[in-house]
Formats: C-alpha cells, structure tokens, sequence
C-alpha cells in the first residue's frame, strides 16, 4: 500500500504533530517494520507462484 507523505496545505499543523516519530520511537518500530516487509515480500513471491502455477494448469485443460 502506497504512504502519501506530502504536506497538503489544508492539513492542519495538530494532525501533522500527532503523526511524527521521534529517533527513540523509531529505532522501536524500525525492526518490526523491517520483519513486516520481508514477510509481506515472501508472501508475494508465494502467491505470484500459486498464481503463475494455476494459470499454467488452466492453459493446459484448454
């Protein structure tokens, strides 16, 4: 899922605040992060091999 972090001029500077981390905060949620990506990339890998495998069975009924 793509993140939009550009600033609109109509965000209001309270919402902006309650959306920053600090470097303690980050350097909590930088491992998780990093461990949710590698899982969210293999489940990709797998589900584009399950996908490409089904559509080469399918071509092979016809």
């Amino acid at each position: 899922m793509p993140h939009d972090n550009e600033l609109k001029p109509d965000m209001p500077i309270e919402y902006i605040s309650n959306l920053s981390i600090d470097a303690e905060q980050w350097a909590i949620l930088e491992p998780l992060v990093q461990s949710a990506s590698s899982s969210v990339k293999i489940l990709n890998q797998l589900l584009t091999v399950e996908t490409e495998s089904s559509a080469i069975f399918t071509l092979g009924k016809v």
